[in-house]
């Protein structure tokens, strides 16, 4: 089948693109509150994978081997967090930890003194395992998909560097181990789509490029509208970017009736 770029641009016009920063994360332990303002702090995250575990075995005497599925692992999932001033997203991080293995990072004592018998023991799997969600938003805001990962914990918190001769804004790196996730598509059927979209900009001798958007049917659009015809139209058409929807829609419905 011959490439036609047509298809690939009529795909897109259709489905859109997803875009990197349109996400959302949710942490789910035991502090609702703070969670609440981890999910304005999460600056970058990465979707989870899966492994396929195989074992080579010949389903005949002769011929290539085979890779047999047996199995599946889970990698690590990290998590960037912005930092507040009093660094409570540490602090929330440091506490999840020492819910798993008391670290005695609380004890206001020295790692060294290991008199007491619960310091640095672990506790139960069932009292600390929490459920991180991702949520992957469209281009209009509406929910696409979520990544929900279960039995999750952190496993590393990661250095912060602190310098004088830095002025950036201090993240966090928390790296999260889980027993498996589990991937959610929403019903597109009951969301709205790429939606009417409308756009346009001043070309080279004051000449209007200008680019409609239809969901169902693509984009049509129109380039170097001479500067005459422009000042001739409704200054009202021009202004309000509804009213040039509504038009391009009665336009697009009329070729449909012909």
């Amino acid at each position: 089948m011959p490439f036609n770029v047509n298809e690939m641009v009529s795909s897109i016009n259709r489905s859109g693109v997803a875009q990197a920063s349109h996400f959302q994360v949710q942490i789910t332990n035991t502090n609702p509150r703070l969670e609440r303002e981890l999910m304005a702090r999460a600056d970058s995250v990465n979707l989870p994978g899966r492994t396929i575990t195989t074992t080579e075995h010949k389903f005949s005497n002769y011929g290539p081997l085979n890779k047999v599925p047996y199995g599946q692992i889970y990698g690590d999932l990290t998590v960037t967090f912005v930092m507040s001033e009093d660094l409570r997203e540490k602090d929330y991080f440091e506490k999840w930890q020492n819910a798993m293995v008391n670290t005695g990072a609380y004890d206001g004592q020295s790692s060294r003194d290991v008199s007491s018998p619960a310091k640095f023991n672990t506790k139960y799997f069932q009292d600390y395992a929490g459920v991180v969600l991702i949520r992957q938003y469209g281009a209009n805001g509406g929910l696409r998909t979520i990544h929900k990962l279960n039995e999750a914990y952190p496993i590393l918190i990661g250095e912060t560097t602190m310098d004088w001769n830095n002025a950036e804004v201090m993240k966090l790196t928390v790296t999260f181990a889980f027993r498996n996730y589990e991937f959610v598509v929403e019903d597109a059927s009951n969301q709205p789509g790429l939606g009417l979209g409308f756009s346009f900009r001043l070309a080279k001798g004051g000449a209007l490029d200008a680019a409609l958007r239809v969901p169902g049917f693509g984009s049509v659009s129109s380039r170097g509208v001479p500067p005459g015809v422009i000042a001739a139209a409704s200054p009202q058409l021009i202004n309000s970017a509804g009213n040039i929807l509504k038009y391009g829609a009665r336009r697009i419905a009329s070729i449909f009736k012909a």
